[in-house]
């Protein structure tokens, strides 16, 4: 039995907050080979989220839909804070969050099936 392929991202606390709360559906990374490489010709089911690094740090797994590059320069607001997007960086999208951990909510289960 194969695990869920799963991609793994570390975000700052404004922007994990942002998440948590599924205010932001769409994670934004600059244009890089590390992004590139992780991405491009890749196929997961989900994208694991944490703030900061251990494993004692908060972390949510939202599922995965996909990503892709963007076309043109632009600028998203949220309440706190503003994305500035370039074009050639990178759009993943995501859908709803399967599992929390380490956080003030309680933990839900993870609900991805292995292969």
């Amino acid at each position: 039995m194969k695990s869920p392929k799963i991609l793994h991202l570390t975000l700052k606390k404004s922007w994990f907050d942002l998440m948590i709360s599924e205010e932001k559906t769409t994670e934004f990374r600059k244009s890089s080979d590390w992004i590139k490489q992780r991405l491009v010709d890749k196929e997961y089911e989900a994208v694991r989220f944490v703030n900061g690094y251990g494993s004692d740090k908060p972390f949510f797994v939202a599922k995965y839909l996909g990503y892709e590059v963007a076309k043109k320069n632009e600028e998203i607001p949220f309440k706190k804070e503003t994305v500035v997007i370039k074009k050639g960086d990178y759009k993943i999208f995501l859908g709803k969050i399967i599992e929390k951990g380490n956080h003030d909510d309680k933990s839900l289960e993870l609900k991805l099936k292995p292969d």
